[in-house]
């Protein structure tokens, strides 16, 4: 396994109190709310850069640098009681999602770097549904042999 493809799973695996996650892979087209709040790997929302591709890449010196999105769903808009009601649950997930990347900012020795994220909360869409939710966007440097 190369060392991004190692990064994605370990991303993936990042435990974080009440939230489901899923791998890039294993990621359902669509959720229920029983699978609620879930943890996804999003490309098309991490930003300026294409999705999972390489922001940047010096062939000299093995370095990759990558943007990829972590998307939290929390729950559909539509039915819900607003933002203001999902707003201190949303809260509460963003910081249990803080503390366990706080924990292993490496990804378990994935990233020789810690990784830096960006945070935007607000609504998500994702397999056709609005959800309150978060997107948090990683920048990673890897080291290629």
């Amino acid at each position: 396994m190369g060392v991004f493809a190692n990064a994605l799973d370990k991303l993936a695996a990042v435990s974080v109190s009440g939230v489901t996650s899923y791998a890039l892979a294993s990621t359902p087209d669509a959720l229920g709310r029983a699978q609620l709040p879930a943890l996804v790997i999003v490309p098309e929302l991490s930003g300026e850069a294409p999705g999972l591709a390489p922001h940047s890449f010096n062939a000299g010196d093995g370095q990759l640098t990558a943007q990829v999105a972590h998307v939290l769903l929390l729950t559909p808009v539509a039915g819900g009681l607003g933002a203001r009601s999902a707003f201190p649950a949303l809260a509460d997930a963003i910081d249990a999602y803080v503390e366990a990347l706080s924990a292993d900012a490496t990804l378990d020795g994935a990233l020789p770097v810690p990784l830096r994220f960006h945070l935007r909360a607000g609504v998500v869409r994702y397999g056709g549904i609005d959800y309150h939710g978060a997107v948090f966007t990683h920048t990673w440097t890897l080291f290629l042999a």
